[in-house]
């Protein structure tokens, strides 16, 4: 579906909004890019109506991709339109420009059950 890449609404029907890999926005096609386009579309969706509570929200193209370096280690890489780094974690945390064991254990450890026990089923957890 070609899509505006700021508001993912069609760019040929003003009745239809995309999202994830069957949109053709220039982003990583990745479970936590679909976490930050859903929430968009749905705002986007409301502020079509016309009610003024409701107001146009703007995707930045946001992708998390994991990056494995060797083992044990990755790159949490996390990322949005023009390679611009936007991380969700305090630096000290998790440092998306370097590898990390820290990194690689919330991939392997954390990550697996928050997709398939809340993502998979649209329960949102705050980051």
């Amino acid at each position: 579906v070609d899509v505006d890449p700021t508001t993912l609404r069609s760019t040929k029907f003003s009745n239809v909004w995309s999202l994830g890999d069957a949109m053709n926005a220039p982003n990583a096609k990745t479970m936590a890019a679909v976490r930050k386009q859903a929430p968009i579309v749905a705002e986007n969706l409301l502020a079509d109506t016309g009610d003024p509570v409701f107001l146009p929200k703007t995707y930045d193209g946001y992708g998390s991709c994991p990056l494995t370096v060797e083992r044990g280690k990755i790159l949490l890489a996390e990322f949005g339109y023009g390679g611009k780094l936007l991380p969700t974690l305090p630096s000290a945390i998790i440092d998306g420009s370097k590898p990390s064991r820290l990194a690689w254990y919330l991939k392997e450890m954390i990550m697996p059950p928050i997709y398939w026990q809340a993502m998979v089923k649209g329960i949102e957890l705050p980051v």
